[in-house]
């Protein structure tokens, strides 16, 4: 996956739990590692690998249709005749054939066995059968076979899409465990203050000057402020079950995610109308639907030409001991009268189903460009939010730099410090969670355009 997050250091811990005790080992975890951990370990993937396979057996099944045939027959033990007078006849025969996608049918008998005086007899024959009408492509078996090389490939297109879901799927949780990180940290700093705040609201009581419903209104807060680091664990906790269970990972085993990062968002120098069309090119549910009416199309020819009339030419050679060598050739011409209307009927069921393919695709790729157009203002709008963040970040880290300079002068508490230092922490998180939210717009937009992540 391209991106402009450089990860200068991403570890877990692993902590493996048994009886006699724990183990522990430091393990480097990338985002791209994580999602060679999840292509590998997802079962959707393994399945969906696993169904290609079989489209491919199902392929190499129906080309056997078009590659010679042969057999071989002996019957070294054989006797005919009567019960009181059997009389010993070997036989052995070899038989060949061959369908080619051109419509033509080569078919070649050769037999022989024990003739009268002890002699050999010896049969062969040859036929030769070309289709002329209908075409000779619009036949089951060529039929068949080409329906099953647009099944490989949708099965192809498929796998890829479910490939890049995940990709996407384990970009987004990634960032959202780095952004929990922050979170955490964010209310710990919060906490800390709250803390603080507890101890001079005593201090204030004991010389009587604040109240006792001050001291429980800081005691309150407090409490929230614990809430907020619990919650804040336990979302984190979950999220990272949740992507051990994406990464395939045993969720016994304990992660703690330590990451040091600097984030560049990469701009994309694309417009509207370039995105749509690219989208429209390259997302693989258009390409499916196509190889969908691809084989609608097939699927109508095969059914038109049940009904329509048939033209084969036949030719052969036959060779027996007894009446020598005999030709044979003859044309066949075949007109289906009467089914009750059935073929008619199947015609234009299978017109119907073109028809709506045909539709289905073009509302296809109306749904798709209204989609790019979201997710490409998403993107300006991702992008506008991180000049606005940084805006803020360095207006809150100039106003930590006068409040430290005023402290230092006297003027301003140290409580008065910290609020500014929590309002900077704020911003810079802020900054970093419109970053990660930047490339994870970035993530989805690319991957409807088609391309892979």
């Amino acid at each position: 996956m391209k991106m402009r997050v450089v990860f200068l250091a991403l570890g877990s811990l692993l902590v493996l739990s048994s009886p006699a005790g724990s183990s522990e080992e430091l393990v480097k975890l990338t985002l791209s590692e994580s999602i060679k951990q999840a292509l590998e370990g997802n079962l959707d993937i393994r399945i969906a690998e696993i169904q290609l396979q079989k489209v491919e057996s199902e392929i190499a099944q129906r080309e056997a249709s078009f590659k010679p045939k042969l057999s071989f027959e002996f019957a070294p033990a054989a006797w005919v005749g009567k019960p009181d007078s059997l009389d010993y006849a070997p036989q052995a025969r070899l038989s060949a054939s061959l369908l080619t996608e051109r419509g033509t049918t080569y078919s070649l008998n050769l037999k022989q066995e024990k003739g009268e005086n002890e002699g050999i007899n010896t049969t062969l024959s040859f036929i030769l059968t070309q289709k002329i009408l209908p075409h000779p492509r619009v036949d089951s078996s060529y039929l068949a076979l080409e329906k099953s090389f647009l099944d490989l490939e949708q099965k192809k297109l498929s796998l890829e899409e479910e490939k890049n879901r995940l990709k996407l799927k384990v970009t987004v949780n990634f960032y959202d465990i780095l952004k929990g990180q922050r979170k955490i940290e964010l209310n710990r700093l919060y906490l800390k203050e709250t803390r603080e705040d507890l101890l001079i609201i005593k201090d204030k009581v004991d010389n009587q000057l604040a109240s006792e419903l001050d001291l429980l209104n800081t005691q309150m807060q407090v409490a929230n402020a614990e809430d907020a680091v619990f919650q804040s664990q336990d979302e984190l906790s979950r999220s990272s079950r949740e992507f051990k269970d994406l990464l395939g990972i045993d969720p016994e085993v304990k992660i703690k995610w330590v990451a040091e990062s600097q984030y560049e968002p990469e701009p994309l120098d694309l417009n509207l109308e370039e995105a749509v069309k690219e989208a429209l090119a390259n997302r693989g549910e258009i390409k499916r639907k196509k190889l969908s009416i691809k084989q609608t199309e097939l699927d109508l020819a095969l059914v038109k030409s049940r009904i329509s009339p048939s033209l084969n030419l036949s030719g052969g050679y036959s060779y027996t001991e007894l009446e020598k060598v005999e030709y044979q050739v003859s044309l066949i011409f075949q007109i289906p009268l009467t089914d009750g209307g059935e073929g008619r009927a199947e015609v234009k069921t299978a017109g119907s189903r073109l028809e709506e393919a045909y539709l289905n695709l073009e509302k296809l790729e109306r749904d798709i460009g209204a989609e790019v157009k979201n997710y490409f203002f998403d993107l300006q709008r991702r992008a506008r939010k991180i000049e606005l963040s940084r805006l803020s970040q360095n207006w809150y880290e100039k106003d930590l730099q006068i409040a430290r300079r005023r402290f230092s002068g006297g003027s301003i508490t140290e409580n008065e410090v910290r609020e500014k230092e929590i309002d900077f922490k704020q911003a810079e998180i802020s900054l970093l969670e419109a970053l990660l939210d930047y490339e994870t717009s970035r993530s989805t937009f690319l991957k409807s355009l088609g391309r892979k992540l």
